[in-house]
This record gives structure tokens, sequence and C-alpha cells, in this order.
């Protein structure tokens, strides 16, 4: 057996053993002590790869009434069914119809165009287009598009991995683009969306589609501008000549105009997210009803932009699985009671910290926590209702906490080993330490965006 994944086995089952023998802290049920513990040796299993994540979130599921944190294994199954679970889902079906078509391909063509021979705006281009599609699109697919179109264009252009200068940019920019955008809608991760319901199953507070945007499009906005500035100063890309990218130009062109199919794609999105806005004055228009009946459109007669064959395969079923098993152990918390008991106890000098060094102190933790624990729906599962729960002592905002919490458990730019990122940094482009120069002033300027900005956002639109 592999040493990592043996070494996450016995530490994941020391974990589940010393759950029964250490007795609960003063004023942590017992059921709470067992949620946290298991959730801690999901980490540690999610981490190690001991065995696919959806498995391990299934067996965590199942013994959560064996420990005691559920009654019944029935309401553990509840838990699992929430309308995350089914957004999350139908949202695939937007990414599968976009990568069924050649709309990111014509848009490389596009900014191919713009850039002309200036390395720097190209660069700009990728991160920019890869924000753009994520904001929609589920990160990972979206940087395997990215990654793809990318590699084209550096292979036109003769670059060489290790060597060139451009390929560090690209390789490197396109999961930061990709990560930035994926914060900016709620449809952009589905770590978005779970931290919106578990923020309302905690403190009855709601955050529309709309609201989501306010506090989260500057964002993106701000973080392509500075990523892409932090990478072309530092690392300085290579001129690139036009006929390089003839071939590129060629295979656009080649395209000829934009398909019936592909205009159907984009007038079902725009509708998609005009009505996922319109959900903040009209609630009847649920985000996850919208993104059902989205789903719905797309198989309709005369429409028919996907298959089921295409559907079935274009969901990834383990974050599915992993993030319903996730939101049962986060439920298990709420109820066990541990998530008021790490406010009350462990939490409870927030208090006396003021607002401004709360979501400091809280932006920075979330931060080392992606990067020991690359697994995001964990993240969220675990943090998203203690910390909104220390809004209140702090005196800020639980909505821009959580807004914090989604941003920092779905984006990092300090090591390149959360599953986005390791898509581009096993093609050799670029070093660990690569990755870590140029996140530097990214990881900073996102710290200090969630600590002064989000907060005047929040409040900005009463939350």
């Amino acid at each position: 057996m592999d040493r990592k994944k043996l070494t996450g086995l016995i530490l994941g089952i020391a974990i589940l053993v010393l759950i029964w023998i250490i007795p609960a802290p003063t004023g942590l049920p017992p059921a709470g002590k067992n949620a946290l513990g298991l959730l801690i040796a999901g980490i540690i299993f999610w981490v190690t790869e001991v065995v696919p994540l959806s498995i391990s979130a299934m067996f965590l599921m199942v013994m959560l009434p064996f420990y005691g944190v559920t009654a019944k294994l029935a309401d553990v199954f509840k838990d699992f069914m929430s309308p995350v679970i089914f957004f999350v889902i139908a949202t695939f079906g937007m990414t599968t119809i976009i990568m069924t078509t050649n709309l990111a391909t014509r848009l490389t063509g596009k900014l191919l165009t713009w850039a002309g021979d200036n390395s720097k705006k190209l660069v700009l281009g990728f991160i920019a287009a890869s924000a753009l599609l994520s904001t929609v699109m589920s990160n990972v697919p979206t940087c395997a598009l990215f990654l793809a179109l990318a590699l084209t264009v550096l292979e036109c252009t003769g670059a060489k991995p290790g060597q060139s200068n451009l390929g560090k940019c690209l390789m490197i920019g396109i999961p930061f683009g990709v990560m930035i955008g994926g914060g900016a809608t709620p449809a952009g991760t589905s770590i978005n969306i779970m931290a919106m319901s578990l923020l309302e199953q905690s403190s009855k507070i709601h955050i529309t589609f709309l609201g989501w945007m306010i506090m989260a499009v500057p964002m993106t906005v701000i973080m392509v501008l500075i990523s892409w500035w932090c990478l072309v100063t530092i690392f300085k890309p290579e001129p690139i000549k036009l006929s390089d990218l003839e071939s590129m130009h060629k295979t656009v062109q080649d395209l000829g105009p934009m398909s019936f199919k592909e205009k159907k794609v984009i007038y079902i999105i725009f509708a998609m997210l005009v009505l996922w806005i319109l959900s903040t004055w009209f609630p009847v228009l649920d985000t996850t009803m919208v993104a059902i009946l989205g789903l719905v459109v797309m198989f309709l007669p005369g429409i028919n932009v996907i298959n089921w064959t295409e559907f079935v395969g274009g969901v990834s079923w383990n974050i599915v699985l992993l993030i319903g098993g996730v939101q049962a152990i986060a439920t298990g918390i709420l109820k066990g009671g541990a998530a008021a008991w790490m406010v009350n106890t462990v939490l409870a000098g927030a208090a006396h910290w003021g607002a401004t060094l709360t979501n400091l102190g809280a932006s920075i933790l979330m931060t080392i926590m992606h990067a020991l624990i690359p697994v995001g729906p964990a993240i969220v599962g675990m943090s998203t209702a203690p910390i909104a729960g220390v809004a209140g002592l702090a005196g800020t905002s639980a909505a821009g906490l959580t807004v914090m919490v989604a941003f920092m458990s779905a984006i990092t730019f300090i090591l390149p080993i959360d599953c986005v990122p390791l898509l581009t940094y096993g093609k050799g482009y670029y070093t660990m330490g690569d990755f870590i120069k140029a996140g530097l002033i990214p990881t900073i300027a996102l710290i200090l965006y969630c600590t002064f900005i989000l907060p005047m956002l929040a409040a900005l639109i009463g939350l």
C-alpha cells in the first residue's frame, strides 16, 4: 500500500478509536465531540486519499448514528438530501453544455486577436476568460478546458516546460483565474451554495444571489488584476510572434459562424442568471428551483443542447457525494452543540477583539486552514457555523464572514496542492516555489479585501 495512504488509514482509525476513549470537554455534549472527531477523521482520509473521497464521505455518514451523533440512519440521509445537492447536480448541466460546444475555443480566439503579439495582454486574457467562465462552471472542468487551450498556444509558440516564463504565467494564471471567478456567484462553485445553506441553517440569515454577487464580484475584478500584475511583473513573459499563432487562429476560423446550439447555450445560461438575480425580489424563484428548471429546459424537444449520457458523464458524482457527506456531518456538529461550544468556549475572546481584528484573524486562519487541508467542502462544513457565530460576539457581519469562509475554502494562492492548481502543476511549467512567489501578494490582497471591503459591502446591502 502507498505509504501516504497507509499513514492516513492508521491516523484516521486512531481518531475513530480516540473518540470513544476521550471524555468530552466541559460544555461540549458527547454527540458534538463525536461529530467533530468524525470530521477530523474524514479530513485525514480526504487529504491522504485512503479511498475515493465519496467513499470516505459515505463511510462517515453511516458512522453518525453509530457514534450517537444522530438517532437514526434515516435522519442522516435527510441531512444529505438537501437543496444544495440538487443545485450542485443541476449546475453541472451548465458545465456540461459549455464543454460540449466550441464557445471556450471561440473565446480564446477573441482574446488572441485582442492580445496580438503582447504576451502580457495574452496572460491577462486567459486569466480573465477563465474567471468569467468559472462564474457559471465548476472550477475543475473550467481549469481543464483552459489548460488544454493554453497548452495549444504554448506549443505554437515553442514554449518549453520549466524554461518559458509565458508558460509559467499561463499555467499559474489559469488556476488563479478559475478559483477567483468561482467566488463571483453562488453558481461558481458548490462551496458557495453550501456556505449559504449552512449560514441559513445555523443563523437564519439568508444571502440572496444578487447579495452574494455584490459582495463577491468586486473581489473577482480586483483579484484578477492583482494576480495578473504579479505574474507578469515577477516572471516577465517572453514576447510572442503573430506568425507562431497562425495555426491557432486558423483553428478558430475553421469553426465558422456560431452554431444554433451555441446560441441556445448562451441564451439558457443568460436566462438562468437573470432569474437567479430576480430571486432577490421574488423569493418564489428559489435558487435551486431555477437551477433545476434550467436543467429541464436543456433537455426539452427543440432545444436538446444535452442528452442524458452527456449529463451523467458530466456530473462529478464524487463531488456530489462528498458535499452530501460533509453536509450531514456539519448538521451533526450543529445539532450536537459542537458549533455553539466552539463559539462560546474556543472563540469566546472574539467579543474583545472588535470587528476589524476579528475579520483579519478569521481571514488569516482560513487561509492557513486551506493550505493545510486542501478539501474545500470539509473546511466550509467545519468552519461556517462557528465563524458566523463569532460575528455576533465581535459586532461584525455573519454574512460577510460566511462569504469570506467560502472564498478562502475555494481559493488558495499559497501551495498548488488543491485539485484546481494541481491540474496545471503536473505539466511541469512551474515549480512549487514559483507558485508561492506568485501567490504571496494575491494572498495578502484577498485577506485585506475580506477584512476591510467585504464588511462594508455586507453592510451596504443590510447584512
